[in-house]
């Protein structure tokens, strides 16, 4: 297998990891969400129902109503911190720097093979100026393509 080959297989097989543990993030952070959800949710109306008797004995019934919504607020906000805290770039970032060098790879190789393909063509040119001359100035890049290639299998 070529070394083109080689990076492009690694492209796609980097591109396939990140995209999948994106996707895995995202159904954790939405699992989270829910379970954060249905547990305030829960614990809002027990607590609120509780609370707000034991601070009726105490305080207006207004009062204890206003008293329990901020409490509700500050809770519901600390469940969406924690699910919000996971980070996607952190675990893909392994998957990304081999994909990148893979890519610098690919351009690297590119490169190379047009400037053999300037020599050759500049090498065929210059047959018309100089036919006995150029033949040797063409059959050296020719030759190492044909060696590259042989080494790359």
């Amino acid at each position: 297998m070529s070394r083109l080959s080689k990076n492009l297989v690694t492209i796609y097989r980097t591109e396939r990891l990140i995209a999948r543990r994106r996707l895995g993030v995202v159904q954790q952070q939405t699992i989270l969400m829910g379970i954060a959800g249905i547990a305030a949710l829960s614990a809002v109306v027990l607590l609120n129902v509780s609370l707000f008797l034991a601070f009726q004995s105490s305080m207006s019934p207004a009062s204890a109503a206003a008293l329990l919504a901020f409490g509700n607020i500050v809770f519901a906000g600390l469940m969406v911190l924690i699910a919000k805290r996971r980070n996607i770039d952190d675990e893909v970032a392994p998957a990304v720097e081999v994909r990148d060098m893979a890519i610098a790879d690919i351009e690297d190789e590119l490169e190379e093979m047009t400037a053999e393909a300037k020599e050759v063509v500049q090498a065929v040119k210059s047959i018309r100026s100089n036919p006995l001359g150029s033949a040797a100035t063409l059959l050296v890049p020719l030759i190492n393509l044909l060696i590259k290639s042989r080494s790359d299998k």
